[in-house]
């Protein structure tokens, strides 16, 4: 009978012998023919045997197991779970590693490590007006074609409490339960809201002290029955020191209105060419010890 289906030998029926049995060529023939199936579907050590089904290890672990080489090779732990360099292959149907290396877009690619660019050409970060800046995340950086210089998201604040948010077609307004400080341009990101058509990052239109506007994509069914909250990110600018004609590095530059609060940072002291305007509901804050001059 071979194996049961589960795995199991049983010798065919007629076994075992009790002493004294003739042994007949009956027994005997058909006793082996059965063995030799069983021995036949049984795995060699040696390697010879072709798998013809799935192995089920029934939560057991292949141990010992060798690196695999070829595409159809099993692979170890270690090769999976082991960084290794990708020599080629495609992402997002774009060639890699080649000799002559493809142009490709990625939706998304993501390191979870450093990353090293080894060319003597250059890098493009992404480049876009202020209106397009799209979330606040600290770390983000970007090159802002509006005012022509690279900037840095450094970090991101919690806005003032919302008490509601209303619509009218795409135009939200939000109304703050206190002062919320900020100023025409400055990117909110809101989030939590229902209907969530009111999410997202923003420019803000101030209307007031307690109140302001922003676009959204789309327009909600109905004014939010769950407000959320919102955060404001700070972005500033990168590697903008002294410039001029040239290559000059002669005139330092800086705006003449104050759009957003500011605090200076403790044990920093800070200089600026007037005439300078500062908004209504904007504070600059000078910490103790520090100084804010105007020349």
């Amino acid at each position: 009978m071979s194996r049961n289906g589960n795995g199991t030998y049983n010798l065919p029926a007629g076994n075992p012998v009790s002493s004294g049995t003739v042994i007949t060529s009956t027994w005997a023939n058909t006793t082996l023919s059965d063995i030799a199936v069983a021995l036949t579907g049984s795995v060699a050590s040696d390697g010879q045997t072709p798998i013809t089904g799935n192995l089920n290890m029934a939560g057991n672990k292949v141990t010992n197991l060798g690196a695999g080489t070829l595409a159809t090779d099993a692979a170890n732990l270690a090769q999976v779970t082991t960084a290794t360099a990708i020599t080629g292959g495609n992402i997002n149907g774009t060639p890699i590693g080649q000799t002559t290396p493809a142009a490709g877009s990625f939706t998304t690619l993501t390191a979870n490590d450093d990353v090293t660019f080894t060319s003597t050409g250059s890098m493009k970060v992404p480049t876009g007006t202020l209106a397009q800046r799209n979330r606040n995340t600290i770390g983000l950086l970007r090159f802002n074609s509006t005012y022509g210089y690279f900037e840095g998201c450094v970090s991101v604040a919690n806005g003032a409490a919302i008490s509601t948010i209303t619509r009218v077609t795409t135009t939200a307004t939000l109304t703050t339960s206190t002062n919320h400080g900020l100023s025409t341009g400055t990117f909110v990101t809101v989030s939590g809201a229902i209907p969530t058509a009111f999410n997202g990052t923003y420019s803000i239109t101030v209307t007031g002290v307690n109140t302001f506007t922003y676009v959204m994509a789309s327009a909600p069914s109905a004014d939010a029955t769950t407000v959320g909250s919102y955060v404001v990110g700070t972005w500033v600018a990168v590697g903008v020191g002294a410039t001029g004609s040239g290559g000059d590095q002669i005139f330092v530059e800086n705006g003449q209105t104050v759009t957003t609060s500011y605090t200076i940072p403790v044990s920093k002291n800070a200089s600026t060419v007037s005439p300078i305007t500062i908004n209504s509901g904007v504070t600059v804050t000078v910490p103790s010890g520090s100084r804010w001059v105007l020349l």
